[in-house]
């Protein structure tokens, strides 16, 4: 028997157990998250390989149990909907369900040395220098750990970490609702220009202390980037030429790479390009995004992502001494 379920016994189960029924365990927990991200009960039963009439008793007992209804369902059991309650209900027992999962890990981490995966969504464009940056020197020490990344731009990121799919998420940019999210780490990274050296357009090798060298340089910027740099841009009386306004900045950097643009992206310290492009740094410091590590306010971290972040300062304090030696 587990501590969670010793506490449902004496917690929320003490309902049933007056009415001479049998305590609630956690699979009503896991059921009704599955039931959730699935979006009906019909595939939910599938996913979990029960009875579908089992499932709707199960949330019927819940929704007794607490005495608020937490799903709509539509016709025919293929769509529901949920209600406040069953929103707050759903973020606590996922959250509920991951602290027993998380203790079972810890367990066996103690037992028999660190193991687990590391759940991580992350800015797209960042995906490449989180492998080469901070994956590889962490794998190197904890070889059994492995990886579950999500992709996710900024709106999905911070989902991905609100319903607990993401232990910690890695945005480009500063977090809004900080009462629902810890910061871990927030610091800024510049804007770069990078193109060929022998572009038409800008000498990279000069220093420049104006965005008026941008006015008619065609520019490929990220979506998400774009905003910022317009509005400076406008600020200083420069009208930006958008070449090219793409989904990633990786996408912005295959621009340069064809010599088709300016591409003009965030880049950390030491990230690599391709060896065909030379960097210019945009000394403003109003053109500037913030890298923000978060994770849901209130969860403890698993052991194997306290290490890994343990890593990654390592490494960013390695970037600080090499850039002032």
């Amino acid at each position: 028997m587990t501590i969670l379920y010793t506490l449902m016994e004496f917690g929320v189960s003490r309902g049933r157990e007056r009415k001479g029924e049998p305590p609630m365990n956690l699979s009503y927990y896991r059921n009704f998250c599955t039931v959730v991200e699935a979006g009906s009960m019909t595939k939910a039963a599938e996913q979990l390989h029960v009875a579908q009439p089992a499932i709707s008793r199960q949330m019927q007992a819940l929704e007794a149990e607490f005495g608020v209804r937490l799903l709509v369902v539509g016709r025919g059991h293929h769509q529901l909907k949920l209600t406040d309650a069953g929103w707050l209900f759903y973020k606590r027992a996922k959250q509920i369900c991951q602290m027993e999962d998380e203790t079972y890990r810890d367990m066996s981490d103690a037992a028999n040395g660190l193991n687990g995966t590391l759940n991580i969504s992350i800015a797209p464009s960042r995906s490449r220098f989180f492998v080469t940056r901070y994956a590889k020197p962490f794998s190197r020490l904890y070889p059994q750990i492995t990886y579950n990344i999500r992709e996710s731009y900024y709106v999905q990121l911070l989902d991905d970490v609100l319903r607990g799919v993401s232990e910690i998420g890695i945005a480009n940019a500063p977090i809004p609702e900080n009462f629902r999210f810890d910061i871990l780490s927030s610091r800024p990274e510049h804007y770069y220009l990078v193109g060929r050296k022998n572009n038409p357009w800008i000498d990279l090798t000069q220093p420049y202390t104006s965005l008026a060298v941008l006015q008619g340089v065609p520019l490929a910027c990220a979506r998400g980037h774009w905003g910022l740099l317009e509005t400076r841009c406008l600020e200083e009386d420069v009208k930006p030429y958008p070449f090219a306004i793409v989904g990633t900045r990786v996408a912005a950097v295959d621009y340069a790479m064809g010599n088709l643009a300016i591409a003009v992206v965030p880049l950390e310290e030491m990230e690599m390009l391709p060896k065909e492009l030379i960097r210019f740094r945009i000394e403003d410091p109003r053109v500037m995004i913030h890298k923000t590590i978060i994770k849901l306010k209130g969860r403890e971290l698993s052991m194997p992502m306290r290490k890994f972040l343990e890593v990654y300062q390592r490494e960013i304090d390695n970037l600080k001494y090499n850039k002032k030696e």
